[in-house]
């Protein structure tokens, strides 16, 4: 089974989610559909990040207000070089309105990155990325 709101931040800050690909889900619900096709493409709880409600979104801290100085002047930086700060935005507004945010760790798989957000649109998945280590990629 999927853990739900792990630490993120375990071992410090995480910046963006690289080598990830990512979506939004209005609920839970809508989410279970998508962690079940996921499985027989060879992601199991190991690859796949959920977080959800407002417990994920402070987790998360996508802003890094409650990470330091360092992670709120990257996150400033980034506001102005890049267009990453709006995504920051809708997940952290989709997490606070009771919806979900998954990522799904590609290592070693990234050849499927195409096919695995197919299976997120193919179940009310939004705003799905590919998080490489300088790009980020909209798939759908």
């Amino acid at each position: 089974m999927v853990q739900v709101n792990p630490n993120p931040h375990e071992h410090g800050y995480v910046f963006i989610p690289t080598n990830r690909v990512t979506g939004m889900f209005a609920s839970y619900d809508d989410l279970q559909g998508a962690l079940q096709a996921l499985e027989p493409l060879g992601f199991g709880p190991q690859n796949i990040d959920v977080f959800a409600g407002p417990e994920g979104a402070e987790l998360l801290d996508l802003c890094g207000q409650r990470h330091g100085i360092v992670a709120r002047l990257f996150r400033n930086v980034e506001a102005l070089l890049s267009d990453d700060t709006s995504l920051h935005q809708q997940a952290d507004a989709t997490l606070r309105a009771g919806g979900c945010v998954i990522g799904i760790l590609m290592e070693g798989k990234e050849p499927m990155k195409e096919q695995v957000a197919e299976v997120l649109k193919a179940n009310k998945g939004q705003m799905i990325h590919y998080w490489g280590r300088f790009t980020t990629e909209r798939l759908g």
